[in-house]
């Protein structure tokens, strides 16, 4: 189930999920599309840089070889789809749970950075981390994540009034009702890696993700 430039390491057709992945991110491009031909040009940068942003992990898979799960590829686009779609069209406003549905997405993904990055520092540095300790670390990512963009928001709001689709923090239930839905996604990914490194182990996740990279991040 890894990607290896686009084909899965086996050799065999494309897995299901990159499929999936790749729907997701054409999706997020149409967004654009759909900017352009509403004539809504002053979303369309916005739309071109959260497309960019959720290509960043096929960009590091084919300059580096380094293959995540397709899980990875697919909730990156996806976070970000729902995040454009809300923006250009207007669903923050049209659907009043859209923004809960986007922090729930955007905490499931900010966990599993935290799930990619604690892996390669536990390799790189030899801790030797446990399970249990991973799994710490990613719901503890997910959380000091949501916090930063809570900042950020307020950030926002203060300065130039908020953003597209209006105010990002309408008050304090609303800024803590979305820090429950990133909340809740951390503590599901948290599980969830919890027992894939107990069931699979920390150095067969990593040696499958480095298998046909040439970059030499630690020395063995």
């Amino acid at each position: 189930m890894y990607l290896r430039g686009g084909v899965e390491s086996s050799g065999m057709a494309r897995s299901a999920g990159m499929y999936l992945a790749y729907i997701t991110q054409f999706f997020l491009g149409m967004n654009v599309v759909y900017a352009m031909v509403t004539g809504a040009w002053d979303q369309v940068p916005t739309g071109i840089v959260l497309f960019l942003i959720a290509a960043v992990p096929y960009i590091i898979t084919w300059r580096t070889k380094i293959a995540f799960p397709w899980f990875v590829y697919f909730l990156a686009s996806f976070a970000l789809l729902i995040h454009t779609s809300g923006y250009i069209q207007a669903r923050y406003i049209t659907y009043p749970n859209w923004d809960d549905l986007a922090h729930l997405i955007s905490g499931t993904i900010l966990s599993l950075v935290g799930f990619v990055l604690i892996l390669f520092v536990d390799r790189m540095r030899k801790y030797h981390l446990d399970p249990l300790g991973m799994a710490t670390f990613i719901l503890g990512f997910g959380l000091v994540g949501e916090y930063l963009w809570e900042v950020w928001e307020f950030t926002i709001d203060q300065t130039i009034g908020g953003s597209l689709a209006g105010p990002m923090q309408a008050n304090n239930t609303d800024t803590m009702t979305d820090m429950i839905f990133v909340l809740i996604a951390s503590i599901i990914v948290a599980l969830g890696c919890y027992y894939y490194l107990n069931r699979n182990g920390s150095e067969k996740i990593v040696n499958e993700m480095m298998k046909d990279s040439t970059i030499k991040l630690w020395e063995d």
